[in-house]
This record gives C-alpha cells, sequence and structure tokens, in this order.
C-alpha cells in the first residue's frame, strides 16, 4: 500500500482496504492477449524497466514510457503486492569513436574539451534524468543498476552461452547464433523476409546469418570505455545489459518487464534469447510495451524541432504534471499525439481539479461519508483493472465531480484516486495559501459587492490581479488563488500552435507594398540584424514587417516585443513551440497585406535598396518569384548556385519575393517541411506548376552571414534531413522534368545530391 500523507484527515477518508478486488489485467506483449498478473511469488512482483541512456535528456517521450510503469506500480502496491522495481542506466557504448570523430553530439564534444570524463557526462545526464521524474511525480525506483558497473555479470552470460553452442567468436567479437534458438521472433511476431527486413541495416560480414547480434565487441583504437575479457578488450553489446542486470537482482525468471514499443524489436526480443538460451527457462512472464508519442502528428525528432524536455515545458510556463495529465488522457497501448493546444487544455483540467481540492479541503468534517462512495470507488477501480483504463477513470472522477456527493465525499475519493493519478493534488494544493493582505483585500470587495457597490471593488479585484491572484466568483462567494505560471505567461503575449489557428488575409486588397516576412528561431543577433536590415532599406515604400517567433527559448522573443513596441509597423506574431519551418513562413503570408511578399531568412542581410527591382520584376505577370540567390538544374537532383540573372529553376529562401494574390493560385507551403531545407524548392515548383517563372538577380543587395541553424546541426542530422526533405520534393516533383529549363531532363529516382 503506498504510504499516504493525508493524516490531517478523518481516517475513513484515507484508509483503503490492503488489497482492492480483482487483479490488474494488462496487454501482455508476448501472447498479445490481456492478463491478469499473477505473480512467480504470491504477494510480490519483480518489475524491471528499461531506462535511460545518459549521453542525452530523456524527452517528454520516454517520459511516457515510464508514467505507464510508475502507474502500473502505483496499481499493484495499492493492491497490496510487494513491488522490487528495477530501473537501468544505460551507459556504455553508445559513445563510439567514430561518431565522436564525425561530429558527434556538441555537448558531449563540449565537455570532452573541458576535460570532463564520459563518466562524469553519464553522471550529468542521469541526475538530470532523476530530476524529470521527480518533477512528473515517478515513484523512484529501488534500484538503479549502471550497466558499466555489471560488466562480470555480462561477461559471465556471455562465457555461458558460448559453452551452451548459443554464441561464436569472429573477428574478436563475440554474436548469438539466431538459429540455435528456436523460439526466436516470439515477441515481436518478426520471423522469416519480416526478420531479415530488420535486421538489414545491421550489416556485419563477420556474421553467420544477418540475424544474429552482437553480445561482445572488440574495441576499436582510441575507445574509452572498454574492459578486459577472455575474447580481447571490448564491450558489451546493448541487449546483454538487461539480461545481467536483471539476472543480478531478479534471478533467472521474473514477472513484469516494461519498455517502449520501440524496443520490442531488436533490444527485447534479443534480450529473451540470449536470457532463456543461457538458464534455460522463461525470462520474463508479462511484457508491457507504451506506445509512441508523437509531436503535432509527426514522430519527434531533434533537428525537426518537435522533440520537448520537461525542462522545456517548464520553460514555457507549464507545470510538468500537466504532461502527466495529459498522458492520463489516452491510453498507454494508443499512440498519442502531443501538442501545445493538448497540454494547455490539460493544464487547465488540472487547474481546475486543485481548485476543487483546495474548496473541499476548507469544508467542515462529516462525521461518515455517504454509502455511494463504495459504488465510485467500484466503478473506478474497474477501470484501473481493464487494461489500466486511466482515461476511463480520469472520465469517472469528472463525473464524480458533478454527482450529488457532498464535497467532503468528493474529496475523499479523490484523494483515494490520486494515488493512482499521482497528480500530488494535496501537497500542491498548499501552493494555494494567500498572503493576508490579499485575503484582507478580497474580504472588503465582498463587502463591497453585497452593498452593490461594484466600481471599488472591481478596483480591488484589478489590484489583486496586477499581484498574481485570480479572483473567482462562484455563486456567492468570491475565491482566490494564485494565477498558474502559464497564465502569467500568457498575460505577456498570446501565442499560436500552427498555422491554423492563423486567420487568413490573401482575401484582403493590399493595405500596403511590401510584407517582409521572417521566421525567428533564436539566435537573436541574427534576428535583430536582419529586422534592422530590413527596416534601414524600406524607404519610398509602405511595408510592414511580420516576425514570426517559432518557438524562441533564447530571449529573442523579450527582444522582440520591446522592438515592435518601438516599431508600429512591425508585428509580432508568437508561436508556443518550433512550428516547423512551412508552418512559420505560412503563418506570415496568411497575415500579410502587402501587394509583395518577400521571405527572409535570418543569416541573410539587406545593405541597399532591393525594392524597386522586386516592382519591376514581379510586375511582369509571368515572373511568380524573384530573387538574389538562383538554382539551377539540369536532371532535379544537382542543384546549382549558377544564375547570375535572369530564368533560374529555383530561388533560395535567403530572400525570396512574389506578389500576393499568386498565393490564392498557388497555394500556401507544404508543412510537410518541418526542416527549411528544399522547401524553398518545393515551393518555387509550385509556382512553375502553375505556369509562373523563376527569375534572379545576384546584383541584389544582399549579405549571407553563417547559417546557424544548419552548421550547428550535426552533420549526420544534416545529411538525414536534407535527404528525408529531398524525397518529399521528389515524390512530388520527380516525374516533372517539363518543368525545367532544360526540358530535356528525365524523371529522376531517390538519389540526393544538393
Amino acid at each position: 500500500m503506498l504510504n499516504c500523507c493525508h493524516a490531517c484527515w478523518p481516517l475513513q477518508w484515507v484508509i483503503l482496504p490492503d488489497k482492492r478486488p480483482g487483479l490488474l489485467r494488462i496487454f501482455n506483449t508476448l501472447t498479445k492477449q490481456i492478463e491478469e498478473i499473477q505473480p512467480i511469488e504470491p504477494g510480490k512482483v519483480r518489475m524491471y524497466t528499461c531506462g535511460p541512456t545518459v549521453y542525452r535528456d530523456a524527452h517528454i517521450g520516454n517520459l511516457r514510457t515510464y508514467l505507464m510503469a510508475d502507474w502500473i506500480r502505483r496499481a499493484l502496491e495499492i493492491k497490496g503486492i510487494e513491488v522490487h522495481h528495477v530501473k537501468n542506466i544505460t551507459d556504455v557504448g553508445h559513445m563510439r569513436q567514430e561518431l565522436v570523430e564525425a561530429g558527434g553530439d556538441k555537448m558531449i564534444l563540449a565537455a570532452l574539451e573541458e576535460g570532463k570524463t564520459t563518466q562524469d557526462i553519464a553522471q550529468f545526464y542521469a541526475d538530470r534524468f532523476h530530476a524529470d521524474e521527480a518533477r512528473m511525480n515517478i515513484l523512484p525506483a529501488h534500484v538503479f543498476p549502471w550497466a558499466t558497473q555489471h560488466i562480470p555479470e555480462m561477461v559471465a552470460i556471455v562465457e555461458k552461452l558460448m559453452a551452451n553452442g548459443n554464441a561464436y567468436e569472429a573477428g574478436g567479437n563475440i554474436y548469438f547464433n539466431v538459429n540455435s534458438f528456436a523460439d526466436y521472433g516470439k515477441l515481436s511476431r518478426n520471423t522469416g523476409a519480416d526478420l531479415l527486413e530488420g535486421v538489414r541495416a545491421e550489416a556485419d560480414p563477420l556474421k553467420k546469418d544477418p540475424r544474429d547480434f552482437t553480445l561482445w565487441k572488440a574495441a576499436e583504437p582510441g575507445r574509452d570505455l572498454k574492459w578486459a575479457s577472455p575474447w580481447g578488450d571490448g564491450f558489451p553489446g546493448w541487449h546483454i545489459e538487461c539480461s545481467a542486470m536483471a539476472s543480478k537482482y531478479f534471478g533467472e525468471s521474473f514477472d513484469l518487464h516494461t519498455g517502449g514499443v520501440d524496443n520490442i524489436f531488436p533490444h527485447h526480443e534479443d534480450e529473451i534469447a540470449q536470457s532463456e538460451a543461457a538458464f534455460g527457462q522463461q525470462h520474463v512472464r508479462y511484457w508491457v510495451h507504451a506506445q509512441h508519442l508523437l509531436a503535432d502528428g509527426a514522430k519527434m525528432a531533434k533537428s525537426s524541432g518537435n522533440v520537448f524536455l520537461i525542462e522545456e515545458l517548464i520553460f514555457r510556463g507549464f507545470d510538468p504534471l500537466a504532461f502527466r495529465y495529459l498522458c492520463l488522457t489516452v491510453r498507454y497501448r494508443h499512440r498519442m499525439n502531443f501538442t501545445f493546444n493538448s497540454l494547455r487544455a490539460a493544464e487547465k483540467a488540472l487547474t481546475s481539479m486543485r481548485q476543487r481540492f483546495w474548496i473541499w479541503k476548507g469544508l467542515p468534517e462529516l462525521s461518515q461519508l455517504p454509502s455511494e462512495v463504495d459504488e465510485w470507488r467500484r466503478k473506478f477501480w474497474e477501470s484501473v483493472e481493464n487494461d489500466l483504463d486511466l482515461p476511463g477513470a480520469l472520465a469517472l472522477t469528472w463525473d464524480m465531480f458533478k454527482s450529488d456527493l457532498p464535497g467532503q465525499a468528493k474529496l475523499a475519493l479523490l484523494i483515494e484516486f490520486d494515488e493512482i493519478f499521482g497528480l500530488d493534488l494535496d501537497a500542491l494544493s498548499k501552493s494555494h495559501d494567500i498572503p493576508a493582505p490579499v485575503t484582507a483585500a478580497v474580504g472588503q470587495r465582498e463587502s463591497l459587492r453585497y452593498n452593490s457597490d461594484y466600481a471599488p471593488a472591481d478596483t480591488i479585484r484589478t489590484d489583486v490581479l496586477s499581484q498574481g491572484f485570480l479572483v473567482e466568483d462562484t455563486g456567492e462567494i468570491a475565491r482566490v488563488r494564485p494565477k498558474t505560471p502559464l497564465e502569467r505567461r500568457l498575460e505577456l503575449w498570446p501565442s499560436v500552435s500552427s498555422s491554423r489557428e492563423v486567420e487568413s488575409f490573401l482575401d484582403r486588397p493590399s493595405e500596403v507594398d511590401f510584407s517582409f516576412i521572417l521566421s525567428a528561431y533564436g539566435y537573436q543577433g541574427d534576428v535583430e540584424r536582419c529586422v534592422l536590415g530590413m527596416l534601414n532599406n524600406s524607404q519610398g515604400y509602405s511595408c510592414e514587417f511580420i516576425v514570426i517567433d517559432n518557438g524562441c527559448t533564447d530571449g529573442t522573443s523579450e527582444w522582440l516585443e520591446e522592438f515592435k513596441d518601438q516599431h508600429p509597423q512591425v508585428r509580432v506574431i508568437h508561436c508556443d513551440h518550433n512550428v516547423g519551418d512551412a508552418a512559420g513562413k505560412n503563418i506570415g503570408i496568411k497575415q500579410s497585406l502587402g501587394k509583395y511578399v518577400v521571405i527572409m531568412d535570418g543569416s541573410a542581410e539587406i545593405v541597399g535598396g532591393i525594392m524597386e527591382p522586386m516592382v519591376q520584376q514581379l510586375s511582369d505577370q509571368s515572373v511568380g518569384i524573384f530573387g538574389p540567390y538562383g538554382l539551377t538544374t539540369d536532371d532535379l537532383q544537382h542543384f546549382h548556385e549558377e544564375v547570375d540573372s535572369g530564368d533560374a529553376d529555383a530561388m533560395q529562401a535567403y530572400c525570396m519575393a512574389f506578389r500576393r494574390e499568386a498565393v490564392n493560385t498557388v497555394g500556401l507551403m507544404r508543412e510537410c517541411f518541418r526542416f527549411y531545407r528544399n522547401l524553398d524548392i518545393d515551393y518555387c515548383f509550385q509556382f512553375k506548376d502553375k505556369g509562373y517563372r523563376i527569375v534572379a538577380d545576384s546584383e541584389l543587395p544582399m549579405v549571407r552571414h553563417e547559417h546557424r541553424q544548419w552548421t550547428e546541426l550535426e552533420e549526420n542530422q544534416r545529411d538525414e534531413l536534407s535527404r528525408k526533405n529531398f524525397g518529399r520534393f521528389l515524390k512530388r516533383w520527380g516525374n516533372r522534368p517539363e518543368l525545367l529549363l532544360n526540358a530535356s531532363g528525365k524523371g529522376v529516382g531517390n538519389q540526393f545530391h544538393h
């Protein structure tokens, strides 16, 4: 049973039965069925969770998986089951020397240059992980074993597999022989052709079979983390780590193993094979996996700007427990799409729940709770026990709020329910303590309202609001509470989460000659230089300057707010996160009111008059896009910056101009391009598809500076993002060679060369 911190309440409100009726039923990935958890040892569950890799921060998608494990553990413990929870720390084999030499992670490289060891870096990220779990109110595991502290156990299992004939040596490496384990694939159902497809990316000429996987790998020259073994200096494979640590703390077989769906294959499949081959018995009874967390409908990728950390949510004003609440609204086996709109809704709901808790906490005690409490409790546990149906349990909680139960009974149930939810409602209700002067002011306001003296009452309300408190009139009673950090942040400036939320002015008549649009991602100095260049070279024409704050976190947002207050022709539209490059530009295009639209990049600077030549070129109705940096291609694969003046195949978005009216024919940019690379080429082809020309003039007075959005990416990220975006371009335009200036070009395949 969970420890309870509500000793101030009547005992019948918080003392729960040692065991709830029924057992927790959960979906077992191994059997593909919902099963009751029946521990190997009655009354005790041994539970292992694949923990973090501590050479990077855990993002909110990782934390969703750890929340699932936390809710399972809470449900079991409240039922009176003793849970022993192990969550490993992976600190081996993820800083390969060749990756460091190729560029590596910039934070890690910087730390190494400062003289920090890989162990120092691992400890840094482990500490941050533990802090994140604490912010999320995730119960800490009983043991957090580090992989580097369990090398002897790993070597022992590898030796056992060698002795059993399940492994072989090749080139100093030890591989598991998949053919020696007949049940391989039983967890993932990956067999035959599907299995070969899954391992194709891991081609290794030393393997006897492509499906074989590494148990121990020989250390390459210069490797920092390596250990002596019977096969020479080396380091363990990823999968053997969990087998070794689980068997050390739980023995050869245990009850419950959790992780994300991306762990099913190959990690957990390989863990089963090597453990059961080594020990000759079932490794784990119940495998439970959490589905993916998407962000804005897309897979999270650091370089796409849609990977979020808990500390980033806090920076943007959110309570980390609002994310916990949000995860309660979607079943763990369902994909969850994270958006800032949904997080705002979750924060609002959590704030409302806390407010109710706080109000009911002030009610006089009841001598006895009504019998209806038992029925609400039964329905709640019916949902929890049904494959952890927490969305159902949460919905029932809100239904209970609307019921005729007295507030004291609702509070008693909410305290019980929160032992599962883990929203820490009672501890956080203490933050509602109000300073005496504010309480006195609200009391004075109530007297004024009672006497219908509303003007001074409104003055008091305004004063209380300015001090960071909200006054909420509920019936005949007014209550006051502190504003949440999110409420305080939203008072600074409104924000949007997508281009869909922005009104389109494209059908309106033009109100100015030019609309300059800049999507800013940070790099405040670059933004200042670009904005000042636009303003200082806009004489002779009426202009508006629309800057999209695309999720800046470096002070750029604050600078833009101050700057626009001094320059009425500047408008700033804040996004609550990086909505992607195409979406950011679309926000500006939709809001533009100029006859001509100029898309700018923060790395570019206008140093002279560019508007006169733009007007001259775009007055020609055959010209769709005009700018200084034209591209040409003969085959849709190689794009070259060889156009000094005249027609081009595409225009780079450092500076590109077009008539606003053309957007109604051409359309907005395709928002599948979250990263900027090749978006400009794609948009140019949208114009070309409608019969427009692309025209360049390299003599336009422009200067290009370092493009930090590119240079601060790791090389492998650049390649991956460029390849993906070029693939999107080719999928739409690869078979349209007639759009090229050299119309003899042929349709192309999926190579990336630009």
